[in-house]
């Protein structure tokens, strides 16, 4: 039988759930789907848990600081959740939902996509069979990119941290659970993280420069234009522009993890340096250097195109693991929340300027 879902916010991510839906009628029945904006059945998220839709799943992807509210009602209401990272904009609103797997039992999966494209399943497959040998160390590189920049983290709803939550939570989780994935069981001893916002203040504002883009700006030369919108000078963000951390695990390899927001180009780089090799990972792309062998090459999907078919692949998991008969809600849950709680451990670090051993 098709397991019966609603979906709290219609926006792209919603979308994206709702697509996957009606590609696989088989696997999933959309019952109800809530937005404030009036496009879908309910628009307050909390009638679309009523209790009278007997719905089993519930696919949370509203703003960040609705998530831990949703997925604290659904799992109260007997729900097994999907939820859209963050989980929760504090580390006790995650220990808060934690609590309520255990004693539910329900299953609570963070919107982690990517570690379900073939390209990452790749790179854990290969990590695993000790192709490149003991992985010393890891370089890890999210390059955001200026437009996504902009338009999300100093025009958008990521804008501010008190809103949202910091940077290296609302856009680098996904990253964090790779290098929690790959970490795996090493148990993570010290986080040191340095990082701050330096161009987008208004002291940097280009000279003629006005509060909105258009007519009253005289900075034509300033390329992050953008008519009608805010100026990025003076829109109040506060999430950094860089940050660097450095994450030390118990008899496991050194992370070196980077988040670029002002680059070029957009894209997640990462360097695997092993005793007998070294793995790089690009875009679609992972190339194997054994010591004394040829470079052995894999293409994949890229991940600007769904995720790098990440979204099929995390609602094809869903479903085998709700379908399944087995219960691994608690060992998945504390698998992935492990990245949030480094994103936290980062943010510490960051704010006082000390390395950080335990929240």
């Amino acid at each position: 039988m098709p397991i019966r879902t609603v979906i709290l916010g219609n926006g792209g991510r919603g979308k994206v759930y709702a697509d996957y839906i009606k590609r696989h009628p088989e696997q999933f029945e959309l019952i109800g789907v809530a937005d404030i904006d009036g496009s879908g059945d309910f628009t307050d998220w909390r009638d679309a848990l009523s209790k009278r839709l007997r719905a089993e799943l519930a696919i949370i992807a509203l703003p960040d600081r609705l998530h831990y509210a949703a997925g604290k009602l659904a799992l109260k209401k007997g729900m097994h959740v999907l939820l859209e990272k963050p989980i929760g904009c504090s580390w006790d609103e995650c220990r808060g939902l934690l609590a309520l797997v255990e004693r539910t039992g329900k299953y609570l999966i963070p919107g982690y996509v990517l570690r379900h494209t073939d390209q990452y399943r790749k790179v854990k497959e290969i990590l695993e069979a000790g192709t490149i040998g003991e992985v010393l160390s890891i370089h890890h590189l999210n390059a955001v990119s200026y437009p996504k920049t902009v338009q999300a983290f100093c025009r958008g709803q990521w804008s501010k941290t008190d809103e949202s939550g910091p940077m290296i939570l609302t856009k680098c989780s996904h990253d964090l659970d790779l290098i929690a994935w790959w970490l795996g069981d090493k148990k993570v001893l010290r986080v040191v993280s340095m990082g701050a916002t330096k161009l987008f203040k208004p002291d940097n504002a280009p000279e003629g420069s006005a509060e909105t883009c258009g007519k009253n700006c005289r900075a034509d030369e300033c390329v992050f234009r953008d008519e009608g919108e805010k100026c990025v000078y003076k829109c109040g963000a506060d999430v950094v522009n860089y940050q660097s951390t450095l994450i030390e695990s118990e008899d496991g390899p050194l992370v070196n993890f980077e988040l670029e927001a002002i680059t070029a180009r957009r894209g997640r780089f990462t360097r695997f340096f092993g005793t007998k090799g070294t793995m790089l990972v690009d875009e679609g792309l992972v190339r194997v250097r054994e010591f004394g062998k040829d470079e052995v090459a894999y293409e994949f999907q890229a991940e600007t195109d769904a995720h790098g078919g990440g979204d099929d692949g995390l609602m094809q998991f869903i479903y085998e693991e709700l379908s399944s008969g087995r219960n691994r809600a608690k060992e998945i849950v504390e698998e992935t929340v492990r990245s949030h709680y480094l994103a936290f451990m980062a943010e510490l670090s960051r704010r006082i300027h000390k390395v950080v051993c335990k929240l």
